[in-house]
């Protein structure tokens, strides 16, 4: 009867050991699988400041400035330095929106696409079209050209033109040019044009 008892011990033992054995596998799979056997805990300090976790999210960059192109030709570039990549070259009197400033950079945004020009070559309304006065020994000089509001503009006074190629070709191809002719003798400006 001793005996029984042994043997009868022994396999509940034995049954003990490979319900353990079989728990232990199971969490050793689950370990693997992706699960853990260490519990998560967590403590809370309430008299502590709160923990500040700083993400680094890019802010959508504003835009919020109409500006021009006033060169002839702007790199739109990828980064704010003349080593970066060029995107697209701008043209003179293109409209974008500006943003960031870092450096004599700006940061714009036009047709679509992001990037960084000169502040130096931005302006605050579209650059008028240069004006283009013929010199004397170019053919056509005293001919009158249709004129157009791009190449007479309003009126101007003799005080106002920097020289007398300038006030010949106001008095042959705009309307008013004969103003700046106080006598008729076909000299404007006599002033400058002696």
């Amino acid at each position: 009867m001793v005996g029984r008892r042994r043997a009868a011990g022994g396999g509940d033992m034995r049954k003990l050991f490979w319900v353990l054995a079989g728990f232990m596998v199971l969490a050793a799979l689950g370990n693997l699988i992706g699960g853990t056997d260490t519990p998560v805990t967590g403590a809370v300090d309430p008299k502590s400041e709160p923990a500040m976790v700083r993400a680094d999210i890019p802010a959508s960059p504003r835009f919020d400035a109409t500006m021009f192109v006033s060169a002839s030709g702007l790199n739109l570039r990828e980064a704010p330095n003349t080593g970066a990549r060029v995107l697209t070259v701008l043209p003179r009197n293109a409209q974008v929106r500006a943003g960031e400033r870092r450096g004599g950079w700006v940061l714009v945004s036009t047709n679509g696409q992001v990037g960084w020009v000169s502040d130096d070559y931005l302006a605050g309304a579209p650059a008028a079209p240069p004006t283009s006065v013929p010199a004397r020994s170019q053919p056509g000089y005293a001919l009158v050209q249709q004129p157009n509001a791009a190449s007479c503009p309003s009126r101007q006074y003799c005080t106002r033109i920097g020289s007398c190629e300038e006030a010949r070709w106001y008095l042959a191809n705009c309307s008013w040019g004969a103003l700046l002719d106080s006598d008729g003798d076909g000299v404007p400006c006599e002033v400058i044009c002696r």
